[in-house]
């Protein structure tokens, strides 16, 4: 699953009201590897793992998950996630650009053309916490 794995590790955000999407689940282990390049928020959600006692594989969030009409990226995990951490969720939102299997930018969710999109990127990472319902 190629195009899973280059998406967790390089990035992602959007709402598009052109395609499809939905959620799913995944690992608070993957959330961080998409989010890695802002040490700020690794750092923030280690805390808050700390102050809890809880461990990252004990942690299950959800994302944004790419329909069937994404040709390659099909099931793939992006912003935004949600990860309830002890009494807090933390939602996670970013700008995600996607790319051609030439690595050529095809343009943002809106523009990207779901049959071309072999990638993406996440950039700008925003978050917020919030209690936990």
């Amino acid at each position: 699953m190629k195009a899973w794995v280059l998406a967790s590790v390089l990035a992602v955000l959007g709402t598009g009201a052109a395609t499809a999407q939905g959620g799913g689940s995944l690992g608070l282990d993957d959330v961080l590897e998409a989010v890695k390049a802002d040490p700020k928020l690794v750092a923030e959600i280690n805390d808050e793992l700390n102050k809890n006692g809880l461990k990252v594989d004990g942690v299950v969030c959800t994302g944004f998950r790419h329909a069937n009409q994404w040709t390659e990226l099909s099931g793939a995990r992006a912003a935004p996630y949600e990860c309830d951490i002890g009494k807090r969720q933390i939602v996670i939102r970013a700008d995600r650009m996607y790319f051609d299997a030439g690595k050529r930018p095809i343009g943002d969710m809106k523009r990207a053309n779901p049959k071309r999109a072999d990638s993406f990127k996440e950039t700008n990472f925003r978050w917020t916490w919030k209690p936990v319902k």
